[in-house]
């Protein structure tokens, strides 16, 4: 019966998606300020390009054209997306993303990767990506319409496309600029020892045919989550790898080696601008990716830029205007910024074709939501930056204090059957829009809320989050979640940023730990990255829980869970304020 209601509601879904292939997508366009160049776009479809293997792929190109739809006869910097969701389905909208780019002078080339919808071969993620980039640009390139440059942008998994095509090495590819996508599998799929349950971990789940799959079906309820697939009845191979593997178990993890692509790093050598959102899931991912290529490749470090906007994985906010009830501004949004970027490679005044040395501006953009504003510095995290560490207290409140000698703990219940799920049944990519009011969440039991005093001044935080959290469990395993939120004087509670720890897996670099009941562990968390203007007035506000089902997999552990907040086990929130010298 489960089956029957997930398939009932699969096909209401499949006929909303085809109307809105044929119906809406040929009339939508992507939310813009930039200038267009061109008033019309020529449309050449169903080329099938072939690879070095033979093997052939679905690709459509939208050519920049005159009013009458002729082509500009002159040639153009092409602009390149391979992705595998669908290069005419309406969930990534690709024929507005082609007209955007062909009605500014690019010649805009999208391409379904090998194994997906209208291509050919068999789909393995990541494992052609190199070769088949490589090839598509050389066919590209050499196309009459094309001035022999070829850029590429997107985000997620044609993100990853582009790392991998800038690993191949084609002298015809100028830049790139990857979005919202790391290149450690194990970082996108786990944090803090738990599984990324309602983002990666679906998407592996969805990755197990040649197009989408009914979600529907999938149970994040479902014990053991391993099986999850399997319950659902579209067993996915890619997704019971995974979910069987929550630690790395060192250098000598052969799995997680062949999943961990920092490797292609080395070899990039273009003009890069790697983008993100502070509400995407796979934030940590791609600064991950930041910080290794800054490490890897010090000498190209004028070729980079690093921009952080307001954005989730969807650049839900570039359509509707808002984080949750948060306004952001009426100016650039994310496909302008890499237009911005691509025409300061491509499209300079002088005419030239050369790549450039150097890049002007800061390096970095940190978009600061409640602001308006963006911040900006040549390094990540800024430097005009200084940490400011916050303690929870026994009374609940959230000081700059040091904790007395003795303070009381705080204890909470967790009951696996009825855990803390603020995200079940909200879709994780598209996160700003389910930035709901927490006050709900607080009149839980089982979540403890510390409130600092109403602020006097606005306070701006830039750059990484985190928390170092004392707690005790009575059961074999506990979950501690940790969420950033801000108060406003009216009492909404809105999220900043969050992270979680799963006591167990409490040494990132070992195997799983025991643990010991009524034994205090400190418990790090990452909470990622934020930029946030905390307004005069409001508070800043901490929530202790055991599950923020189902972004992440339950803990299966039933016990009672004590914060500690003492001295000697003092737990704690840094932050990273602009401007603060102590």
């Amino acid at each position: 019966m489960k089956h029957l209601i997930a398939d009932a509601k699969w096909g209401m879904t499949r006929a909303c998606l085809v109307g809105a292939k044929h119906l809406a997508l040929p009339f939508k366009e992507l939310p813009s300020a930039s200038p267009e160049s061109f008033p019309r776009v020529r449309v050449v479809r169903g080329t099938m390009v072939p690879m070095r293997d033979g093997v052939r792929l679905l690709t459509d190109v939208y050519l920049p054209a005159d009013r009458t739809a002729r082509p500009s006869g002159t040639r153009h910097p092409a602009m390149l997306i391979r992705m595998p969701y669908g290069i005419r389905e309406a969930y990534a909208y690709m024929p507005a993303v082609g007209r955007f780019w062909a009605r500014r002078g690019y010649a805009a080339v999208m391409q379904d990767v090998r194994g997906r919808f209208g291509s050919q071969g068999e789909w393995r993620p990541f494992v052609h990506e190199v070769d088949d980039g490589y090839d598509t640009i050389d066919w590209v390139a050499d196309q009459p319409w094309c001035d022999g440059r070829v850029a590429m942008t997107g985000e997620s998994y044609y993100a990853f496309t582009q790392w991998a095509a800038a690993a191949s090495g084609h002298p015809a590819l100028a830049c790139i600029s990857p979005g919202d996508m790391g290149l450690d599998m194990h970082t996108l799929l786990f944090e803090g020892g738990a599984l990324c349950l309602g983002s990666t971990a679906m998407w592996a789940c969805d990755q197990a045919g040649r197009g989408f799959l009914n979600w529907h079906r999938f149970d994040t309820r479902h014990l053991p989550v391993r099986d999850m697939a399997d319950a659902a009845g579209l067993p996915s191979g890619l997704y019971r790898e995974f979910a069987d593997r929550p630690q790395r178990t060192g250098r000598d993890d052969d799995f997680w080696n062949a999943h961990d692509f920092r490797h292609l790093l080395d070899r990039v050598e273009v003009p890069t601008m790697v983008w993100s959102g502070w509400y995407d899931n796979l934030l940590p991912g791609t600064l991950q990716c930041w910080t290794e290529l800054e490490e890897r490749r010090p000498d190209l470090a004028r070729l980079r830029r690093l921009v952080i906007g307001p954005t989730d994985h969807e650049t839900s906010c570039d359509f509707d205007g808002r984080v949750g009830r948060v306004p952001i501004p009426t100016g650039p949004r994310a496909w302008d910024r890499v237009l911005a970027f691509s025409d300061e490679v491509l499209t300079r005044a002088d005419g030239s074709t050369a790549v450039p040395v150097e890049l002007d501006g800061p390096r970095v953009r940190a978009y600061v939501t409640g602001a308006d504003r963006w911040h900006t510095d040549d390094a990540w995290p800024p430097r005009d930056t200084a940490e400011l560490r916050l303690h929870l207290r026994g009374n609940r409140e959230l000081t700059a204090g040091e904790p007395e000698v003795t303070e009381h703990p705080a204890r909470f219940v967790y009951d696996p059957t009825d855990p803390a799920a603020p995200w079940e049944g909200k879709d994780l990519w598209s996160m700003t829009k389910a930035l709901a009011d927490r006050r709900d969440l607080h009149r839980r039991p089982d979540v403890l809320v510390y409130r600092g005093d109403p602020l006097t001044d606005d306070m701006v935080v830039v750059g990484p989050i985190t928390a170092t959290i004392h707690a005790s469990t009575t059961a074999d395993d506990a979950d501690v979640t940790v969420s950033l939120i801000d108060i406003a004087p009216d009492g909404f509670a809105q999220l900043v940023q969050e992270g979680i720890r799963r006591l167990t897996h409490r040494d990132p670099a070992d195997a799983p730990t025991p643990v010991e009941p009524g034994r205090p562990y400190a418990a790090h968390v990452d909470l990622g990255a934020t930029g946030h203007r905390f307004r005069a007035g409001h508070r800043i506000g901490v929530e202790i829980s055991g599950s923020a089902f189902d972004r992440w997999d339950r803990n299966t552990s039933a016990g009672t869970t004590t914060i500690h907040h003492d001295a000697v086990t003092a737990s704690h929130l840094d932050l990273r304020v602009v401007g603060r010298t102590s």
